[in-house]
């Protein structure tokens, strides 16, 4: 089979892959391993970009591949999911007429199973807006009997939606730093200019909280949807402002990474908007749950912020309790008592919170509050 379209372009293929082969040849493959190896397979399809061996590309590529770029597909020209190796073809195509002057860094190989991951950057210039960007990204392949069987590219792709609408705020210039201008004085506030901004840019927090937003307890992601807008807001601000997030909260402390990659202020706006209107599962039932004996002092307390039913409210930015897991209730409590949350002079509500959670008895209140306001 014949990829034409791959080879026209394949300056650009050559460019945003061939990092990887440099990068990572000396961390996962410093000994030989088998043809099938999945870290040698995907080291051979990167030698393969680099010699610019098109049958070895096609040999590699199963025929029923996907290969998928997590963006949305109507308003980024590579976005979605192709298959087979006409399909990658197809890929590198629209790259290579959207995009220009291409640099990719790659970290490692990170190996387990039948997958490899492949974490770097990108950085590329729009050709209809000029604007560059560079975006934190993983690669994901998966290898079956020797072959790639399916790739996936999680990048930042708010911040490249936002390039391709040219919006300068996220412009890097040809260096990879912020033009003069960017840091001489705050970029002028874009606006969004639709809802796939948001959810362009909630494709970099499918991995931890899911594609629908509900979390994913055994990384303790929360579930966000159920959540006010402007909570969201206030706490992704926190996590961008040092106010939340410390080296030593080792499940908040990768949310500060997280939070800044947004491309500024209507970038933030633009993903809790759309977060708000995800779908949301059953709340849990808080009204009707008796009240432990151990907590019926503490629950009216906790009711003057955070409703009767644990429903949160509005006016005061209060998270609804109700739409949390128990676990991550327990843990936030504990980060709440030990200083790894409201500790900033700044963060008014959390450090209230902080007080709160000070007061409490110990271990055996935290896990009662926990269970009686979180879900199952």
């Amino acid at each position: 089979m014949k990829m034409p379209s791959l080879k026209a372009g394949f300056l650009t293929i050559l460019l945003l892959f061939s990092g990887i082969a440099a990068a990572a040849v000396g961390q996962a493959l410093t000994a030989p391993g088998k043809t099938d190896d999945p870290a040698r397979v995907v080291h051979q399809l990167y030698e393969a970009f680099g010699s610019g061996d098109m049958a070895a590309l096609e040999r590699l590529i199963a025929p029923d591949a996907t290969w998928t770029y997590h963006g949305p597909a109507s308003k980024l020209p590579f976005g979605g999911t192709r298959y087979g190796p006409a399909g990658v073809a197809d890929f590198f195509a629209k790259v290579d007429e959207t995009l220009e002057h291409p640099v990719a860094t790659q970290f490692d190989y990170i190996v387990t199973g039948d997958r490899v991951a492949v974490p770097g950057t990108e950085e590329s210039t729009v050709r209809a807006t000029g604007i560059r960007y560079k975006a934190d990204c993983v690669h994901v392949f998966k290898i079956r009997n020797g072959k790639i069987v399916s790739f996936e590219e999680f990048i930042d792709s708010g911040k490249v939606l936002l390039a391709f609408q040219g919006d300068k705020s996220v412009d890097v210039g040809r260096t990879g730093q912020a033009s003069p201008q960017t840091l001489a004085a705050p970029p002028v506030p874009q606006p969004i200019v639709d809802r796939s901004a948001g959810k362009a840019i909630f494709t970099t927090c499918l991995g931890c909280h899911g594609n629908n937003g509900w979390g994913l307890n055994y990384v303790y992601a929360p579930n966000l949807t159920g959540q006010e807008r402007d909570y969201l807001i206030r706490q992704l601000n926190n996590f961008r402002d040092g106010k939340r997030g410390k080296v030593d909260d080792s499940h908040g402390f990768p949310m500060v990474g997280r939070a800044t990659a947004i491309p500024g202020a209507d970038g933030v706006k633009a993903v809790a908007a759309y977060i708000a209107g995800l779908p949301k599962p059953a709340a849990a039932p808080v009204a009707s749950r008796p009240v432990p004996p151990t907590i019926s002092g503490i629950v009216p307390i906790c009711a003057t912020c955070h409703g009767t039913a644990g429903e949160g409210k509005t006016d005061m930015q209060v998270p609804a309790l109700n739409r949390l897991d128990r676990h991550y209730i327990a843990q936030q409590l504990v980060n709440f008592r030990t200083g790894k949350r409201g500790y900033h002079a700044e963060d008014g509500p959390g450090a209230l919170m902080a007080a709160s959670a000070k007061d409490l008895p110990g271990p055996d209140v935290i896990n009662a509050l926990a269970n009686y306001y979180g879900r199952d």
